[in-house]
């Protein structure tokens, strides 16, 4: 691809990787928050401070949609970029 072809090995390599761990984050918080939109907020609210603060602010209307409909573009971003800075 012109990315890979157009630029130092070294920086497609770290670009290919810095989005492969973006990825894999954008996809553990995704997880994160459809796993948790069951579970009573109080349950974790002194032991996880933050991830009681996240989930509370995803969780009120229609935010978890909006969420992972915008995620679902990211992804495939991501992937596109992925495959710009990876492929020969």
């Amino acid at each position: 691809t012109k990315l890979a072809q157009d630029v130092h090995p070294a920086l497609a390599f770290v670009v290919l990787w810095g989005l492969i761990l973006w990825l894999g984050m954008v996809e553990g918080g995704q997880a994160s928050l459809v796993g948790l939109a069951p579970i009573n907020f109080e349950l974790y609210k002194d032991s996880h401070p933050t991830t009681y603060i996240s989930t509370k602010l995803c969780h009120v209307g229609d935010n978890l949609d909006r969420y992972l409909m915008g995620r679902q573009f990211m992804v495939i971003f991501i992937a596109f970029c992925i495959n710009m800075a990876g492929a020969p």
